[in-house]
């Protein structure tokens, strides 16, 4: 009786039966709107249609393959930023061998900035309930977010003085405006305030 042993090696060799072809429909690049580098943290990324989820490569890019042309709503999911929904048209991407799409994500009030950021904080309520998703804005320096589900809001800027700064806060067809004196490199707490 003869045993035969297979030959063990630490290098692979593909066949034609093993070896699968996929083609890149969309590069999904994912940049933080505060450090204007890649998001920190978990991060959340799949085709609503379907619930189609990619995969992250070694660069950070999120991939998908094999989609058809039409209409495709990628939806970003964090704890550190706002949700993100984006409708992207395939057929529309100018190069097809490049699919790539940046998607910005704000950060929420929770995310970890820098000590020396230069921020305003504050709460929005309306009857002693938090008011959700208000879009909150420093009109002179067009930077905006919104407010999370405890009404919180975070606006980070930049400037190099002490200056005088208009914050506006909308929803509903309701607007309010604050004027605050923001410096540099420090932050501030609007505390708690009561929108209309």
């Amino acid at each position: 009786m003869a045993v035969i042993m297979p030959y063990i090696t630490d290098k692979y060799t593909a066949y034609m039966g093993d070896v699968i072809s996929r083609d890149l429909s969309l590069a999904v690049w994912i940049i933080d709107d505060y450090s204007k580098k890649g998001p920190i943290g978990h991060i959340k990324v799949n085709i609503k249609e379907g619930d189609i989820k990619p995969v992250r490569n070694l660069s950070g890019y999120f991939i998908f393959t094999d989609l058809k042309d039409g209409n495709y709503t990628v939806s970003i999911e964090s704890d550190l930023y706002f949700s993100e929904e984006r409708l992207i048209d395939l057929s529309s991407i100018p190069d097809k061998k490049k699919p790539v799409i940046e998607i910005s994500v704000i950060p929420k009030p929770a995310y970890p900035f820098r000590n020396n950021a230069t921020l305003v904080r504050g709460l929005v309520v309306s009857n002693a309930n938090p008011v959700v998703n208000a879009q909150v804005k420093a009109v002179e320096k067009g930077v905006q977010t919104l407010t999370d589900n405890n009404g919180e809001f975070a606006l980070y800027l930049q400037g190099n003085k002490t200056e005088s700064i208009t914050i506006e806060i909308k929803k509903n067809g309701n607007t309010m405006t604050i004027t605050v004196i923001i410096e540099e490199g420090k932050g501030i707490s609007l505390q708690t305030i009561s929108f209309p």
